[in-house]
């Protein structure tokens, strides 16, 4: 393949061109893993939360059990017990917490959410080869992994290994991986309900079951030492506050309101509100419309349950029958890719606070939302992209550069929700 050939093949989309999407991915990786080595070796370490994750893992492995007595130097743990059990294995690693190799700890990790991420875009085969090289060029996204080493890095590369797994029809192994991502930082918590309809979709009645006691379970083990010691109502306090007031200070998509409209319970009530609504409609008219909307994937979840139930109770239905009655199959990657990024940046959008680190929940799905948007030419979608990530450059935030961020988000959402009606094939299961 010539010169020509390849920029040719670089407009089309992934699931067109498979080998040269692979070789291009690959070249890529090796790109990132140069810079990477680059950023560590040129640009110093920023101190921001890593000094306060070794001082709480230091009291956690010192004997202490009571969440509300794990303290570090930005203030007390907030993160599930997966996150000190991560990061007591960072500390070992690292000769009790020493920056370097922490680094190149995080930066071998960053590779492997990109790699797994990339795994997804190749799988949904929707976007033109050449937008992969866009999810190399965030520079804060960079510095949330190799110069701040954030909690959230792993969070989210079990969030995307997720991901895949349901891409690859193996909901059980994705449910595990939810549920630890889930135990390191309650964000994956946004993916939750897209999940659960996939779980629905494409599974029986005995594995959806034994998939939510999974990550049930998962939760329990990770709980388990601070319940042993009698400490379980300060762990799911701290581990799972979901009362929390951010500072208005920090916020990066709401600078722009004053603070008391911020920090007032009217205000969180409404993006609830909204995030309901919003998840919703996404879930009626987009995930669920093939299938005539929520309220028929329910009857016929139901439908396919009993059938499940039926053989229990000593009712035998034909092959015939029951293929009849229970109609799921396996979920296009495609389809698996927009459920989970969709429903996950609908709860972005409605986030009473979004932080600098906050960036990593999304800014990879944000290539692929923004191709499946309607309305919006490519030059377009660079540049929404461009301005996201100039917004979040911004520090600190200034009521302008939230604004700025806050109208990328419901322009990107909206364009995103009009693809819905597009003429052609709808997103299929």
């Amino acid at each position: 393949m010539g010169l020509r050939g390849v920029l040719r093949g670089l407009g089309k989309p992934v699931g067109e061109a498979r080998g040269l999407t692979i070789g291009f991915a690959l070249f890529l990786l090796a790109c990132e893993a140069a810079l990477c080595c680059a950023i560590v070796w040129k640009q110093p370490y920023t101190k921001i939360d890593f000094d306060a994750y070794m001082q709480q893992v230091e009291l956690f492995l010192g004997g202490e059990r009571d969440y509300l007595k794990i303290k570090g130097e930005t203030g007390p743990l907030v993160y599930p017990g997966g996150f000190l059990y991560v990061f007591s294995a960072i500390r070992y690693a690292t000769g009790g917490g020493q920056v370097f190799p922490a680094q190149v700890i995080f930066g071998v990790l960053y590779l492997l959410s990109q790699a797994v991420v990339m795994c997804i875009y190749i799988s949904a085969g929707n976007v033109p080869v050449w937008a992969l090289g866009l999810l190399c060029l965030s520079k804060r996204y960079h510095s949330i992994f190799v110069l701040r080493l954030f909690n959230d890095c792993f969070a989210m590369f079990f969030g995307f290994l997720a991901i895949h797994l349901c891409q690859r029809s193996k909901l059980l192994w994705a449910a595990l991986a939810m549920s630890v991502g889930i135990s390191i930082k309650m964000n994956l918590l946004l993916m939750l309900p897209g999940f659960l309809l996939l779980l629905v979709k494409g599974t029986t009645l005995p594995k959806q079951i034994f998939g939510v006691v999974l990550m049930i379970g998962v939760q329990f083990l990770v709980a388990m030492p601070f319940a042993a010691a009698g400490y379980s109502s300060s762990y799911l306090a701290k581990a799972f506050e979901f009362s929390r007031v951010f500072i208005h200070h920090w916020t990066v998509n709401f600078k722009f309101l004053p603070e008391e409209v911020f920090v007032s319970t009217g205000f969180a009530k409404l993006l609830l509100g909204l995030h309901l609504a919003i998840l919703f409609a996404f879930a009626h008219l987009r995930w669920c419309r093939k299938d005539g909307g929520v309220f028929q994937v329910i009857k016929k979840w139901s439908i396919a349950s009993a059938v499940s139930v039926l053989p229990l109770v000593g009712v035998t239905l034909s092959v015939s029958k029951a293929k009849k009655l229970d109609q799921r199959g396996n979920l296009d990657p495609n389809y698996v890719a927009d459920v989970m990024f969709g429903c996950n940046f609908v709860g972005i959008l409605c986030a009473r606070s979004l932080h600098y680190q906050f960036y990593s929940w999304y800014f990879p799905t944000m290539v692929y939302l923004l191709f499946s948007a309607r309305g919006i030419p490519a030059f377009g979608k660079v540049l929404l992209l461009l301005l996201i990530e100039v917004s979040f450059n911004v520090f600190p935030s200034t009521p302008g550069s939230s604004a700025l961020l806050t109208a990328c988000h419901v322009t990107l959402t909206v364009g995103y929700f009009l693809s819905t009606f597009k003429a052609g094939k709808a997103k299929r299961v």
